[in-house]
């Protein structure tokens, strides 16, 4: 009778404890590292967009010109770092814009004069390595006090 009673009693022994062990150890270094990577690819997120608002935001300044001697002296330039716009967490941000002058007589498909404009933002990442956004925006001629006769205009010819 002592005998059927030891073969009924089981456990764990203490190798099946230690591979137990070490299988949960693997899987918490694997989301460790998958945590890590998840904050750095945030980071470089949250540094994109913050690039793309600065952008963003320049271009809108540059569309919301308010008379016509404005819009003739646009020009291009630059802001670093050192403005208090620029601060953006962890990185250093730099702005540039260009202003182009078009006109029907050169590569244009819209009639009238118009000016494009292109908006850089650089920054250094995690590496070192310089990341950029860019965006390009056309801003038109029209002065915006005359913009309702130029709507006039356009409504009457149609």
């Amino acid at each position: 009778m002592k005998k059927i009673l030891h073969s009924k009693i089981s456990g764990f022994s203490l190798i099946e404890a230690l591979v137990a062990s070490v299988v949960v150890a693997v899987a918490m270094l694997g989301l460790a590292n998958l945590q890590g990577i998840t904050l750095i690819n945030s980071a470089d997120s949250r540094m994109k967009t913050h690039a793309l608002n600065l952008a963003q935001d320049k271009i809108e300044e540059l569309r919301g010109f308010a008379n016509q001697s404005i819009y003739t002296g646009m020009a291009s330039g630059t802001n670093v770092n050192t403005e208090s716009i620029m601060a953006g967490g962890s990185a250093n941000f730099t702005r540039t814009w260009t202003i182009t002058d078009c006109s029907v007589s050169g590569n244009c498909t819209a009639q009238g004069n118009y000016k494009q404009a292109n908006v850089t933002v650089t920054w250094p990442d995690r590496q070192g390595d310089t990341q950029t956004v860019q965006l390009t925006s056309y801003i038109a001629e029209a002065d915006p006090v005359k913009s309702g006769v130029v709507l006039l205009n356009s409504m009457v010819c149609c």
